[in-house]
């Protein structure tokens, strides 16, 4: 979008009936907005924020979705990095205009009010911040014109907000910052020369040679290795966010955005009783992470959670989430799938007890679910009872306790065959072996007695396959404990629904299966 479109931002009506559109908190896109927004309070390896991403949200938003004053002062936090003075200029009079053309429906709603204020209170922070970090007073002389309009943009906002709040933020420290500003003399230009008169010398040292390069950073200490190690992340990180961007299925991205965000982490982060210093996520990342997960918008998800990463490296269930999204978009994402779940299982290899940590507060890096999916990867992972996962020793006593109840099935004796499997059950193995082991049971009470009472079993299964996605991380079990089920359903006429519904799940992971179940 142009400079002169984002400046008429403020201004230009949203297409449609309603002028200002519609809430957009709900949007994808505002849920991106705020995720990249949130690397500003990060505490953990200092990601890179790209502007121009929050710019181009922020516009797309006001455009074309709705009038919402917190993304029109998250442009200007945005224009402001990205063009400097004159995009602050250009973000201000989009606040102002806002304002007064929209004033009475524009979001949040008038009912809302300290909604209103907290967003111009976050936008004065953010440019009083920026000015100290650049030092405005010692910026090169600007132009008087831009000077003048930032100082009548502003005060165009306090004029209708003023107005309208009495316990509007004041702008005080906006006018105070622009005033600091050094105003350029107005230099008349010299005359011309008179025709033929000798073009005067160039200054001395002046040459028409351009300005050498900047130097490359030697790697003679150990502060320029570490700068130039998170030069070099800082880059993979950027270069995952544009193969994410270009081509989501592209294990590339999620292989680099690992790097980017792990590779300098070598030891566990220190920590009292399992729970770090570090801050958890803000509020406004875990509910829209939660928004994005009953909206199902997986390719959305897989962007937020992604973005995310260089922020909270040590939340692992965003790589749960990320690999779950990608698993429900189809197969031409099983790369990217694997690829999340391959380098989860280095990190954790590398940093063990990693998923038993919290953040402060005791909001865990692993919740339940993500507990369950490190357990599918089988590489030092935990299930959600802090277990570990299957060892060699524990699969050889499951397929022995298998194998002693089938046997003991075979002689009629079914009650024996039950009791070893319920057994092997009682040693709270792994989730998988687990599940493997009700699978089993199932199956024999179904072989051994088909009349009796089985839907508690399948039932049981089936909710274990649910809770687990292994639709999604291990379908071969999936399909074994499905087709389980499915024979447990046709015994009674009752449950034909039921067992139509299981039919379509085994369909959409073996249709072959399907078919030989029902002819």
């Amino acid at each position: 979008m142009t400079t002169d479109l984002i400046s008429e931002l403020g201004k230009q009506p949203i297409p449609g009936a309603d002028p200002v559109g519609s809430e957009v908190r709900e949007e994808p896109a505002f849920e991106l907005l705020e995720a990249e927004l949130a690397k500003l309070s990060s505490a953990v390896n200092s990601p890179t924020m790209d502007w121009n991403k929050v710019t181009q949200l922020a516009a797309e938003l006001l455009g074309t979705k709705g009038k919402d004053l917190l993304v029109a002062c998250y442009l200007t936090a945005g224009l402001l990095e990205t063009r400097g003075l004159y995009g602050l200029a250009d973000g201000l009079k989009v606040v102002g205009d806002l304002v007064q053309t929209y004033w009475d429906t524009l979001y949040p709603p008038l009912k809302r009010m300290r909604g209103r204020r907290n967003a111009l209170q976050w936008l004065i922070d953010r440019v009083q911040q920026r000015a100290t970090e650049t030092d405005w007073a010692s910026l090169p002389p600007q132009e008087g014109d831009l000077v003048a309009q930032l100082n009548d943009r502003v005060r165009a906002i306090d004029a209708v907000v003023a107005d309208k709040d009495s316990e509007a933020p004041s702008v005080r420290t906006l006018l105070s910052l622009i005033n600091s500003l050094t105003v350029a003399e107005v230099i008349v230009a010299p005359p011309e020369p008179e025709p033929g008169a000798a073009a005067p010398a160039p200054a001395a040292g002046a040459t028409g040679e351009a300005a050498p390069p900047p130097a490359t950073l030697l790697l003679d200490s150990a502060s320029n290795v570490e700068r130039a190690l998170e030069d070099a992340c800082s880059r993979m990180g950027s270069l995952a966010e544009w193969f994410l961007a270009n081509d989501s299925s592209n294990p590339l991205s999620y292989r680099l955005n690992r790097t980017a965000a792990w590779s300098t982490l070598e030891a566990l982060p220190p920590a009292d009783a399992g729970q770090t210093r570090l801050p958890p996520p803000i509020s406004q990342v875990t509910d829209a992470l939660v928004r994005l997960k009953d909206s199902q918008a997986d390719a959305e998800l897989v962007q937020f959670a992604e973005a995310q990463l260089a922020v909270f490296p040590f939340w692992l269930d965003l790589n749960a989430i990320c690999a779950a999204a990608l698993g429900r978009m189809g197969s031409g994402f099983a790369s990217a799938r694997q690829e999340v779940c391959n380098e989860t299982s280095r990190l954790l290899a590398r940093l063990p007890g990693l998923e038993q940590l919290s953040f402060a507060g005791g909001m865990p890096f692993a919740d339940g679910d993500t507990q369950d999916w490190l357990a599918t990867l089988g590489i030092g992972s935990f299930t959600g009872s802090g277990r570990p996962a299957a060892s060699g020793r524990e699969r050889d006593e499951v397929t022995a306790a298998i194998r002693n109840a089938r046997s003991l099935a075979a002689n009629d004796d079914l009650a024996s065959a039950a009791a070893c499997l319920q057994d092997q059950l009682a040693l709270h193995p792994s989730a998988r072996e687990q599940l493997l082991l009700q699978i089993r049971l199932c199956e024999l009470l179904l072989e051994h007695r088909p009349g009796a009472m089985l839907k508690a079993f399948a039932q049981t299964v089936v909710e274990s396959i649910d809770r687990h996605e292994l639709t999604v991380w291990d379908p071969a079990m999936a399909l074994d404990g499905l087709k389980v089920a499915y024979g447990v359903m046709t015994r009674d006429e009752e449950d034909r629904s039921k067992a139509d519904a299981l039919l379509a799940r085994i369909v959409g992971l073996d249709a072959g299966m399907a078919v030989k179940l029902v002819t």
